[in-house]
C-alpha cells in the first residue's frame, strides 16, 4: 500500500547520472548567456497565471552496461509573483546514501536586472529527511539562497549516480562518487517513468537517455503527445523526449491518481513482465527461511483448525495484528527485497514487503505453496515493464494452479483475507516460472454490503426515538471496526455521538452495543437507541420531519466514499470510490395518534450498468415505511459513465433531504 506517500514500493527504479565536472566544464555546458536569453523570453506572470514558471528542465541520462544510471538535471525557475519567494529560499535535494550518489555542482541566481550571483554549493547543509513510520536513512541536502524578488530566477544543476527505489522518488551521497560500488536491483537492466505534466507551468522539458546499442530500450508515451526521436552516437542509442508549453494540471475532487491520466513516458530495458516476476522471486526467496520459533508459532496458531481456509485465515490474521507497521533499514536492498522472515518475526515489525514475506514463510511452514507479489495500490500500472509498484502482498497457489491473493498489511481489524479496497489492482506474482501483468479479482457490491434497519417513533411534542441496527460486511465493516478499535468505551461513545450530529443537533445516544472489533467470527453489528428533542418542525397542527435513517448516522464509515462521488455536472477524468457498495436501508416511522401523512417523498427507481437506486415508500394510517437500496457496481467511474452516477447520487441526496408532512385529522377536516 502506498500509505498516501509512495513509501512501500517493493521494486526499484534506476535513475541516471553524470560524474562531477569542473567549473570551466560547467560554464561551457551551461552558459550564462543561454539562460539569460531564455529568461528574457518568458513574459509576464499574467501569461501563466502562476507564481513561478519552469523555464527549462533538461534531464540527460547515460545508462551503463551494468544498469547503473548517470543523470544530470538542469533546471531554471523564474519568480513571477511574491508567493513563490519563500518556497525558493532554500533548494532541497533528497537522496538515499545506500542507493545513489548526489552532487550539486552549480547553482546561480539570475537577477531581474541581468546580474548573476554564483552560489557556493560547497556550503550546503545536510540533514536527515523528515520521516514517519519508515526510517531508512533518507537524507536531504539544503542550499540557502540570497533574498529573491519578483523577476529573479534560480538555475541549478544536480548530478546523481546510482539507482532509486520508487517510493523514495528523488533520492543518494557518501561513498564512491562514480557509483562503481553500487549494484542495481536487476543487474544489467534499467527503467524509469518520466512525467510530462506539472503543478507549475513548464516552458520546455527534455529527457534524453543514452543506452548501449546492445541494450535496447522499449518505451511508450501515455495520455498525451511527446516529441520523440531515436538516433545513434557511436556505441550508444539515444532516445529523446521533448515537450513544450506544459500547462498547470488542474485536477478534480475524487479523481483517480493524477499519473493515470496525465502525459508520461515509461521506459525499460527489460523484455517482459515474466522476466520481472522471475527476478522478484529469485531476489526474495532467501528471505523465506524459517527457524524453530516460527515453526512452533505456526503450529500454535493452526492447532485445532481442520480446514485449509481456517489455517490460512488464522495465519494472515496473526501477521496482520502482531507485526507492527514500521520500516527499519537493512541497507541498499530496502526497496525491492523483504527482510528475512526470521528477523521480521523477531522484531515484530516491518513494512508491507516484510509482512508479506513473513506470511509467505509461515504459510509454507503450514504446508502451502506461497509466493510474494508486487502490486500498485491506488494507481494503474502501464504495459512497459518498468518499476511501477508501491506495495507487496502474498499469494497461495490453489490446487487448480490458480493464484490467490492475501494482504496482511491491509488486514488489521478486518475479516477480509484480501482487502476489498484492492479490487482490480495490477499485480505481478513472484513465481519461479514468471507471470504476466495481471489484475486482482473484481469485488462485487454484495461483498461490501451494509444493512440498516431502523424503528422510529415520532411523538406529539416533536421528540424522536429511534432504534438502529446496522450490519456490515466487507469494506464498510472494516471501516467500522477500525473506527472503534483501540478506543476506550468513552472514546467509542464519542465516535458514535459525533456522527449523531448528522441526525440532529439535539440527538442523544441512550444506549449502544457493538461487536468486539477484534471478534472476527461474523459480520460487524452495531445497535443503538437514540433520542432527539424537537426533531419535527412546525406548529401544533402541522409538522415536518426528515427520514431519520437517511440523515447520515455513521454514513462516513458506511457509504461516505460513494456519496462523495457527486460533484460537477460533468467530469474530464475518471473518479473512484474505495470499493463497490450495496447499502440497504429499511425504516418504519410510527406517527402520533390522530395524525396522518399528508406528503412523503416519491418513489425512485434508477438502474444502470454502474449504479442503481431504489426508494419505495409505503404509507399507512399510523406509519411510514420505506425500503431504500443504493448499489455501486463499479468503483472506478469513467467520464462517460459519470452523468448517470451523478443522477443517481443527486436523487439519493434529494430523498435524504426530503421532508415528510404530517397533519392532524381535525385540521384536515377543516380544509
Amino acid at each position: 500500500m502506498r500509505l498516501f506517500q509512495r513509501l512501500l514500493a517493493p521494486c526499484v527504479v534506476c535513475l541516471a547520472l553524470v560524474a562531477s565536472a569542473s567549473a570551466d566544464d560547467l560554464a561551457t555546458r551551461f552558459p550564462v548567456e543561454d539562460a539569460k536569453t531564455r529568461l528574457s523570453a518568458v513574459g509576464p506572470a499574467e501569461k501563466y497565471n502562476a507564481d513561478t514558471v519552469v523555464v527549462v528542465e533538461h534531464i540527460d541520462v547515460r545508462v551503463r552496461p551494468s544498469g547503473i544510471g548517470e543523470e544530470t538535471t538542469h533546471r531554471i525557475t523564474k519568480v513571477l509573483r511574491e508567493g513563490a519567494i519563500r518556497g525558493l529560499s532554500v533548494l532541497r535535494f533528497d537522496f538515499d546514501p545506500t542507493t545513489n550518489r548526489l552532487s550539486v555542482p552549480l547553482v546561480r541566481v539570475h537577477r531581474d536586472d541581468g546580474a548573476v550571483e554564483q552560489i557556493d554549493t560547497a556550503a550546503a547543509a545536510e540533514q536527515p529527511a523528515p520521516q514517519w513510520g519508515i526510517y531508512w536513512g533518507s537524507r536531504q541536502r539544503l542550499i540557502g539562497l540570497p533574498r529573491l524578488v519578483v523577476g529573479d530566477a534560480v538555475e541549478s544543476v544536480s548530478v546523481k549516480t546510482g539507482y532509486n527505489v520508487a517510493y523514495l522518488a528523488d533520492e543518494g551521497a557518501a561513498g564512491d562518487e562514480t557509483g562503481a560500488d553500487l549494484v542495481p536491483p536487476m543487474p544489467g537492466h534499467w527503467y524509469d517513468e518520466v512525467s510530462f505534466w506539472s503543478g507549475v507551468p513548464v516552458i520546455e522539458k527534455r529527457y534524453t537517455v543514452r543506452c548501449p546499442k546492445d541494450k535496447p530500450l522499449q518505451f511508450a508515451v501515455y495520455n498525451g503527445e511527446v516529441r520523440t526521436a531515436v538516433t545513434f552516437e557511436g556505441e550508444s542509442a539515444v532516445y529523446s523526449f521533448e515537450k513544450h508549453d506544459i500547462p498547470v494540471f488542474h485536477g478534480e475532487g475524487g479523481m483517480v491518481n493524477a499519473g493515470d491520466v496525465n502525459c508520461k513516458v515509461v521506459l525499460a530495458t527489460l523484455a517482459d513482465w515474466e522476466s520481472k516476476a522471475r527476478w522478484f522471486n529469485k531476489a526474495n526467496e532467501p528471505a523465506f527461511e524459517i527457524n524453530d520459533e516460527i515453526r512452533a508459532k505456526v503450529k500454535e496458531i493452526t492447532a485445532g483448525l481442520a480446514g485449509d481456509e481456517e489455517k490460512i485465515t488464522a495465519l494472515n490474521h496473526w501477521v496482520a495484528e502482531n507485526i507492527r507497521y514500521v520500516g527499519t533499514s537493512r541497507g541498499a536492498c530496502e526497496g525491492y527485497t523483504t527482510h528475512k522472515a526470521i528477523e521480521t518475526f523477531s522484531d515484530r515489525g516491518g513494512v508491507c514487503k516484510d509482512k508479506a514475506g513473513l506470511l509467505v514463510a509461515m504459510l509454507r511452514a503450514a504446508g502451502f505453496e506461497s509466493y510474494i507479489v508486487m502490486t500498485m495500490a491506488g494507481a494503474e500500472v502501464f504495459p512497459v515493464p518498468a518499476d511501477q509498484f508501491n506495495h507487496a502482498v502474498t499469494s497461495i497457489r490453489e490446487k487448480d494452479g490458480s493464484l490467490r491473493l492475501f494482504d496482511p498489511t491491509w488486514m488489521p481489524k478486518s475479516r477480509d483475507n484480501w482487502s476489498n479496497f484492492e479490487s482490480l489492482q495490477h499485480v505481478v506474482y513472484g513465481t519461479p516460472e514468471g507471470q504476466p501483468l495481471a489484475r486482482s479479482p473484481y469485488c462485487p457490491p454484495e461483498r461490501n454490503t451494509v444493512q440498516v434497519a431502523v424503528e422510529s417513533e415520532l411523538r406529539p411534542g416533536g421528540e424522536l426515538q429511534s432504534r438502529f441496527r446496522i450490519e456490515a460486511i466487507g469494506g464498510p465493516e472494516t471501516n467500522l471496526r477500525r473506527a472503534l478499535a483501540g478506543r476506550t468505551p468513552t472514546d467509542r461513545d464519542r465516535t458514535l455521538e459525533d456522527s449523531l450530529s448528522r441526525l440532529s443537533a439535539d440527538a442523544r445516544l441512550l444506549s449502544w452495543s457493538a461487536t468486539d472489533p477484534v471478534d472476527f467470527r461474523g459480520p460487524m453489528h452495531i445497535e443503538t437507541e437514540i433520542a432527539a428533542g424537537g426533531y419535527s418542525l412546525g406548529d401544533r397542527d402541522r409538522r415536518l420531519f426528515q427520514l431519520p435513517a437517511l440523515r447520515g448516522f455513521l454514513f462516513e464509515h458506511l457509504v461516505g466514499d460513494v456519496t462523495g462521488l457527486g460533484g460537477p455536472a460533468t467530469r474530464s477524468f475518471a473518479t473512484k470510490a474505495r470499493t463497490t457498495r450495496k447499502a440497504v436501508i429499511d425504516e418504519t416511522i410510527h406517527i402520533p395518534k390522530d395524525w396522518s401523512i399528508d406528503a412523503a417523498p416519491d418513489a425512485v427507481n434508477i438502474d444502470g450498468p454502474v449504479i442503481s437506486l431504489k426508494f419505495e415508500p409505503t404509507k399507512s394510517v399510523d406509519s411510514l415505511r420505506y425500503h431504500c437500496e443504493l448499489e455501486l457496481k463499479k468503483h472506478r467511474i469513467e467520464p462517460a459513465d459519470y452523468p448517470a452516477v451523478k443522477q443517481a447520487l443527486d436523487a439519493f441526496d434529494r430523498v435524504c433531504g426530503a421532508w415528510v408532512t404530517l397533519r392532524t385529522e381535525a385540521n384536515r377536516a377543516q380544509r
